[in-house]
């Protein structure tokens, strides 16, 4: 006879009553996170591809329930992941990154942070072993999330693709696993839709409420078990702002994605076993070169400039990706220079006329850049004309010497980054 069948006399238990006898299981054996967890209400989804997790509905945070995954779900691990999720708020992770960009690298980071408070790690959430053998070094120890955001960011693109994996991939890439292969928690509901906007002010004092309930509804021989972080964060509260990547890490992760490799194609023998007719062989994948252009009346010094064609070439140097580099103000300046990886880049500035942005499009186009998989970089100082026509080249960064608003091309279908943003900006 299992457990439940002991509880509700050889009945099947209802995802209601088996939601209940968790809360309730989690209250006597950790009190503060019971008290966190009976705040929250909970609404039941099938759709959901996890098991639980937190989600905003407005400015209230609720659990989100798949009911048929719970109802076969072990009960240790259903506490510990009602634990989980109550540790997420008292670092108020679901307010502190609700802006944030990249919500896959945010998950892993923000799981990592938590569960070094637990006494075993969910199924499909990720660790600090994990994180230790992907990077091959030692990473300290009950650091905050936002460090560990860092160190992740840090990461060559690779290392960040093998932590996904060895966690077990996107919410995104979940649904056509079995119910055996979803993950338990699901950080989808923390950002999504219209809500990427949302009021974080007002989210976190939301968040910081009820945790502060929750922990004066814990006796005083509950709370001298906590460990010492947890009641410092919840007494004494640290609320780094949430890391902004730089320019470098978010061009390198865009970076990532064009990187050269191979692609199967049918008409092609396979070369490791040529009389297996049903196996493709493979082919180069054409890999296009990113194509870098430097305003001629930009504010940004010399060294400046050479510091940033180094990062770039340092990082299409790292991916094999060719880089091209031009000069432009109302023309493009000649045919490009290679810019060759970890080699400083000499670069002369032609012209030095009014700036015209569609030059550089035009320029694109007459010379047939391919449209898919080319990257452009454009460092200027933002100011130009107010309408462009870019010939269906989506894939472009802006790169400004200035701040943000003030590229004169008020909508670009593209990136737009600071040049000289500080990490904490």
């Amino acid at each position: 006879m299992t457990f439940w069948q002991k509880i509700f006399r050889n009945s099947v238990p209802s995802a209601d009553q088996r939601y209940s006898q968790l809360v309730t299981v989690l209250l006597h054996h950790q009190r503060l996170m019971g008290e966190i967890i009976l705040q929250l209400p909970h609404r039941f989804d099938h759709q959901l591809q996890a098991t639980m997790g937190l989600a905003w509905a407005g400015n209230q945070l609720v659990i989100r329930v798949n009911p048929d995954r719970l109802l076969v779900l072990r009960q240790d691990d259903a506490v510990l992941m009602l634990a989980h999720l109550a540790l997420h708020m008292v670092w108020k992770h679901p307010a502190r990154y609700t802006n944030y960009s990249d919500q896959e690298l945010v998950a892993v980071a923000t799981d990592i942070a938590v569960n070094q408070y637990l006494p075993g790690t969910p199924q499909g959430t990720a660790s600090l072993a994990q994180l230790r053998r992907v990077l091959r070094r030692p990473v300290p120890e009950k650091l905050d999330s936002q460090e560990y955001l860092q160190i992740i960011n840090g990461a060559s693109q690779e290392e960040r693709e093998k932590l996904l994996h060895a966690v077990g991939g996107t919410n995104a890439g979940n649904a056509s696993k079995t119910a055996a292969e979803q993950p338990v928690e699901s950080h989808a509901g923390w950002v999504s839709g219209t809500q990427i906007n949302a009021d974080q002010a007002a989210r976190l004092a939301a968040v910081n409420q009820l945790v502060h309930q929750a922990w004066r509804q814990t006796p005083q021989r509950d709370r001298g078990l906590l460990p010492g972080e947890v009641q410092a964060q919840i007494e004494r509260p640290v609320e780094p702002i949430a890391v902004v990547p730089t320019w470098q890490q978010l061009l390198r992760r865009q970076l990532g994605k064009i990187a050269q490799g191979h692609q199967p194609r049918a008409n092609r023998f396979n070369r490791r076993q040529p009389l297996r007719m049903d196996l493709p062989g493979q082919v180069s994948r054409l890999v296009p070169a990113v194509h870098i252009f430097v305003d001629n009346s930009g504010s940004v010094s010399d060294e400046e400039l050479a510091a940033a064609l180094l990062a770039i070439g340092q990082m299409t140097g790292t991916l094999g990706l060719p880089a091209w580099l031009y000069s432009f103000d109302a023309k493009v300046s000649g045919k490009g220079t290679r810019l060759r990886p970890g080699q400083a880049p000499r670069l002369t500035r032609q012209g030095g006329g009014g700036t015209q942005f569609q030059c550089v499009f035009d320029y694109l186009r007459d010379h047939r850049v391919p449209k898919t998989g080319t990257m452009v970089i454009i460092i200027t100082d933002g100011w130009g004309e107010s309408t462009l026509r870019c010939h269906h080249y989506y894939d472009v960064f802006w790169l400004l010497t200035t701040k943000r608003d003030q590229l004169s091309v008020p909508t670009p279908a593209s990136h737009v980054l600071e040049l000289r943003r500080k990490q904490n900006d």
